[in-house]
């Protein structure tokens, strides 16, 4: 009896234990199905993510451009070619300091570049190629050889917005002088940042930079306010001298509307647009104020003109050279006067000097260092800071 029940003791525990492997492999093999399922659907999932991502950058996207055109753009930009209009540094603003997927600009850029900060800050816009011999005369040939994926353009230049509409390639207009809105300087910037946007399909990516930018205007606005009439100055802007003709920033150009902002009276009012007229009219308007155009457009110093060293003309018997009140600008991120990512500083630079009283408190060194340095990236030297300041 007692060996009999050793047995059947035996014999069930051997049932038992088959019993319980049989359990384990059973659970090992759901769990395996159950991860070998996992990783499918998770691989699957990743593979559907990448396709959709693939999908949506070779896709298209519709831009409408700042002269009412509505253009396809592909969602993913590599090669860019800018004919004409000055958007450089606004291009290498939108970019945080630097300026990618530029392939070819108008070759006459190279020499406003090279007298800016924006050699320093983008050098790679100094190995671009140049596909525009000068500001009027177009390349689409080697413009087409560069394979541009877009093209930026002067949406006022309606002969080269129809050359470039044959290539077949994707052209954007940006606003600049003549456009249906004004050229107001310091909204004309933020325009060309929002179209950037629409550009590259990101939305709001530069409300931070031009939030900061209205903080400053609304700043310096405020400050003039409160000025007086009797305290407000005469001014003119000099924008080119052409073989001893000179050329000054009449009614509705961007030069105009930056005396607005000042709150002084333009004295080249009566004229309209980029207007020549002749030396002794400006000896007759005698400025109180007298602003230089900067890089790219006028050769002209300060200096030259206190020194009265220019050939033919007497700078000497107009107010603003008998009080030492000329000023231009030398090395900010553009020629200053025109649409320019630095608007908010100008508008600063140009109150500073115009009200000396009134902004003796103002940090404008501190105001312009921490704006280079907070969204291009870059430290200014101190040879650049002597440049933009040109200090009393």
């Amino acid at each position: 009896m007692k060996l009999r029940f050793k047995t059947t003791s035996l014999l069930l525990a051997s049932i038992l234990l088959l019993t319980a492997c049989a359990s384990n492999n059973n659970k090992n093999t759901a769990a395996s199905s159950v991860a070998d399922t996992t990783s499918v659907a998770e691989t699957t999932s990743e593979e559907t993510t990448d396709s959709q991502a693939d999908n949506q950058l070779s896709g298209t996207h519709t831009v409408v451009d700042h002269g009412g055109n509505h253009v396809e753009v592909p969602n993913k930009i590599e090669r860019i070619v800018i004919d004409q209009i000055p958007i450089l540094s606004t291009y290498m603003a939108y970019f945080e300091g630097s300026a990618p997927h530029i392939v070819g600009y108008s070759g006459s850029f190279k020499e406003t570049i090279s007298e800016t900060a924006l050699k320093n800050i983008a050098p790679e816009l100094l190995e671009s190629s140049d596909t525009v011999y000068a500001q009027s005369d177009l390349n689409i040939e080697e413009i087409i050889k560069l394979k541009p994926d877009v093209i930026l353009y002067n949406a006022n230049n309606k002969e080269h917005a129809q050359i470039l509409a044959s290539s077949g390639i994707p052209s954007i207009g940006f606003a600049t002088v003549g456009a249906d809105s004004p050229a107001d300087p310091i909204e004309r910037y933020k325009q060309w940042l929002t179209l950037l946007e629409d550009v590259f399909g990101e939305k709001g990516k530069m409300d931070s930079f031009i939030e900061a930018g209205n903080k400053i205007v609304e700043d310096v606005e405020t400050r003039i306010e409160n000025i007086p009439e009797d305290k407000r100055p005469s001014t003119m802007i000099l924008f080119k001298l052409i073989d001893g003709v000179p050329q000054v920033a009449g009614k509705g150009v961007f030069g105009d509307f930056w005396l607005q902002h000042l709150g002084v009276k333009n004295v080249a009012e009566e004229a309209s647009g980029f207007a020549q007229v002749s030396f002794e009219q400006i000896y007759e308007w005698n400025p109180q104020v007298l602003f230089l155009n900067g890089p790219g457009l006028l050769k002209l110093n300060r200096q030259d003109v206190l020194d009265n060293k220019v050939e033919g003309v007497d700078f000497s018997t107009i107010q603003a050279v008998k009080d030492e009140r000329v000023y231009n600008t030398t090395l900010g991120m553009w020629n200053w006067f025109t649409p320019n990512p630095d608007a908010p500083l100008v508008l600063a630079w140009l109150a500073y000097h115009t009200y000396p009283e009134e902004f003796s408190d103002y940090p404008l060194e501190t105001v312009i260092r921490d704006y280079y340095q907070d969204f291009y990236g870059y430290e200014i030297t101190d040879e650049e800071m002597k440049g933009m300041l040109q200090l009393r």
